[in-house]
This record gives C-alpha cells, sequence and structure tokens, in this order.
C-alpha cells in the first residue's frame, strides 16, 4: 500500500517504518483500517487516495488511502470511523461488511496458525464500489493518486 501511495509516509511514519524493516507484529494506527473483501472478478485496480461520494440513490461514500483490487480479494486502507458516518454519510464498506483486518498485522513470526473464524465472522464477496461510474462523483490528486487497471487473464 506504501508504496502505491507514496505520501502515506509522511501521515503515518512509524506504521511505514515498521513495514521497511520488515518488523513481526506491526502496531496499525488507531485511525487506520485495513478492510478486506472476496474479489472474484477479472478486472485488477491498484490506486493511491481516492474520495468518492454516491450522487445517485442512497448517500453513501468510498473514501480510501490505497486499494488493490486482484483477484480473489480486495484490500482498502481507510480511515478507520468506528461507527461513526463520515461527514454524516454512511461508507460503503460498512454497508457491504468488509472485514476489519487491523489484528491481522498483529501476528509475529511466532504465530504459526489462527482460526479464521477469530479474525473475522463474515468476508463479503464485492464488486468494486464504482463499477457503476454513473451513479458517483470521484475525487483524487493528479500529483499523488496512482491508478493502474486491467484485465487479469484468464
Amino acid at each position: 500500500m506504501f508504496a502505491i501511495s507514496p505520501h502515506l509516509r509522511l501521515l503515518f511514519p512509524q506504521l511505514a517504518a515498521e513495514l521497511h524493516e520488515g518488523k513481526s507484529g506491526i502496531s496499525m494506527p488507531e485511525t487506520l483500517a485495513l478492510r478486506m473483501a472476496i474479489y472474484p472478478h477479472r478486472t485488477a485496480r491498484l490506486t493511491g487516495p481516492v474520495y468518492s461520494q454516491r450522487v445517485l440513490g442512497t448517500r453513501e461514500h468510498y473514501n480510501t488511502f490505497a486499494e488493490v483490487y486482484f483477484p480473489p480479494l480486495a484490500w482498502v486502507l481507510t480511515a478507520w470511523e468506528r461507527g461513526t458516518p463520515f461527514s454524516g454519510v454512511e461508507s460503503v464498506l460498512d454497508r457491504q461488511g468488509w472485514a476489519v483486518a487491523n489484528e491481522w498485522v498483529r501476528f509475529g513470526e511466532d504465530v504459526t496458525s489462527v482460526d479464521l473464524r477469530d479474525l473475522c465472522r463474515r468476508i463479503p464477496v464485492v464488486r468494486h464500489p464504482l463499477a457503476d461510474p454513473s451513479e458517483w462523483v470521484e475525487m483524487y490528486s493528479d500529483e499523488a493518486t496512482p491508478f493502474l487497471e486491467g484485465l487479469v487473464p484468464l
């Protein structure tokens, strides 16, 4: 994620240093959430920070620092809202029930097995929230947000 969004090194220097050092048992900042879902689609997408808001239909937002959609999984690094909607609008990640994988980064090399049912109760199957771009407004910086999209060969 830090390769996708280099400015995260400035926002979260301790996390960046721990990842760079290959430290065992990384401490995730309380203001971040690593979210995960099952993504069974052929389109891959890697981006840096993006803020999107649905303008047609249900009001909700999609606010990320970085995202990796590569089958069979999707990973999103986002602000951790802890039950309070961002700007009074529900997160599409919360509505879809994306798993929070923050605890996963705390395991060190000494952990050889973990029951996945203890890490997350449900992992949803999703498509990219902006799969229908006509419903969304997507905002990003030309200077800080790389985009890489394409089809994954079968």
